[in-house]
């Protein structure tokens, strides 16, 4: 996960999930899935139950959501979703500016429609009503390649556990190389964390349902690296061993890569992984 687009809810394993596209409906809110969302949270956020959301979206399977996708809230407070506006859940590191500026409105209506009086000091996991139409596509900035790590610790991990689990350990080094420059104590804006920026959700799904044992993947390397590059081993696995959609699900979730859908920033990924394989591990 690199920045602020790294958050898969859940894994998937060798399932394919048809889009869900969602209708807007007069009078209910409508949710576009942040990173760290699930079914469970913004039930408590809008008080409303989990099977209320899955039967008004149609969700098949209630254990999976993704970033960008618009969900309808039935029952939540109707003055969530005057004039059309849509919800949002303030994120770590948003700023008013930052939410305003993604969907296209002014700071100044965003503060009027929910009544936020200082600017300058927003609550993460608050809930926003965004006024207006769908947010429009952000203005993402490429990716700058980065330089090349110098680690022997590391390097040697990163190639143990390539090797363990199957997986090129040139495509190991790249991704670990774009993640985080191999650096333990990295900390993305959306709480992915170490050499392999390892999302909690991700890590509690490994520990749950692969290792079946905790692990110090915020501390350790040794652990870190495992978690990472099991992960990556089971969405080449998902993805019929195709290196390019693996490297996209890592970095944007597997459901929506299988669904066909990729956000405008995982192409610039895909590429750069590949290329730093390609200029420092080939």
């Amino acid at each position: 996960m690199f920045q602020s687009a790294r958050l898969i809810t859940s894994l998937a394993v060798g399932i394919v999930l048809p889009l869900v596209l969602v209708s807007a409906v007069s009078a209910q809110v409508r949710h576009v899935v942040a990173p760290g969302d699930s079914l469970s949270y913004l039930s408590g956020v809008y008080a409303v139950t989990i099977k209320e959301i899955v039967d008004a979206n149609a969700i098949p399977n209630p254990d999976i959501i993704y970033p960008g996708q618009e969900l309808i809230i039935p029952g939540a407070d109707p003055a969530l979703g005057e004039g059309g506006g849509t919800a949002y859940v303030v994120q770590p590191g948003d700023t008013l500016g930052t939410i305003a500026y993604e969907y296209g409105v002014a700071i100044e209506d965003l503060a009027e429609i929910n009544g936020i009086e200082n600017v300058h000091f927003i609550v993460v996991g608050h809930a926003l009503t965004v006024p207006g139409p769908a947010p429009l596509e952000p203005s993402i900035p490429k990716l700058a390649f980065p330089d090349r790590p110098w680690d022997p610790d590391i390097e040697a991990l990163l190639e143990e556990f390539a090797w363990a689990y199957g997986v090129d350990p040139a495509l190991v080094k790249a991704l670990a190389t774009v993640e985080s420059g191999w650096h333990q104590w990295a900390v993305s804006s959306a709480g992915a964390q170490g050499v392999m920026q390892i999302m909690p959700g991700t890590a509690l799904f490994l520990e749950d349902e692969v290792f079946g044992y905790a692990l110090n993947e915020d501390v350790s390397a040794y652990d870190n690296i495992k978690m990472g590059v099991k992960y990556l081993a089971l969405l080449l696995e998902s993805t019929g061993g195709q290196e390019r959609l693996a490297v996209a699900s890592y970095y944007q979730g597997l459901v929506p890569t299988q669904s066909g859908v990729f956000y405008p920033d995982t192409a610039d990924y895909m590429d750069m992984v590949m290329r730093v394989r390609d200029a420092y591990f080939r």
